[in-house]
């Protein structure tokens, strides 16, 4: 066994490979310029994020309106219904276009296909005939 490589290096190889400039170790441009377009993409994603949040608080804040709008009118028109089913304004409309409380009632009785009941009072019946002149 021998403890001499089996290769000897030469006296002026080792010049040459010493005197042979290798570049100075610095910033790769590649992976820079990578983390550069991802720190922009991210900046302009931010905004556009932003910007959808605020376009949804506007629609929303515009469909709150909407909302109080339309229970303003449901009151409007709960309160007019009131108004309209009041029997004391019943009672004068009914008086202004001519209807009066009967003096007397009248049992009417129908014949014909639907059931006869009998006259719910003693009242003396009278009979309507369906289809034809009496």
């Amino acid at each position: 066994m021998t403890t001499h490589p089996l290769r000897v290096p030469r006296i002026g190889a080792r010049r040459r490979a010493r005197t042979v400039a290798r570049p100075a170790p610095g910033p790769r441009l590649i992976p820079l310029l990578f983390y550069t377009a991802l720190v922009v993409a991210l900046f302009f994603a931010m905004i556009y994020l932003r910007i959808a949040l605020d376009r949804t608080a506007f629609e929303l804040d515009e469909l709150n309106r909407t909302i109080e709008l339309e229970e303003s009118r449901s009151l409007d028109l709960r309160l007019e219904l009131a108004q309209l089913q009041d029997p004391i304004r019943i009672t004068t409309e009914a008086e202004r276009i001519g209807l009066t409380h009967p003096d007397e009632r009248l049992a009417l009785v129908i014949t014909g296909d639907l059931s006869t009941a009998p006259p719910a009072s003693e009242e003396a019946p009278v009979s309507a005939h369906g289809g034809g002149t009496p």
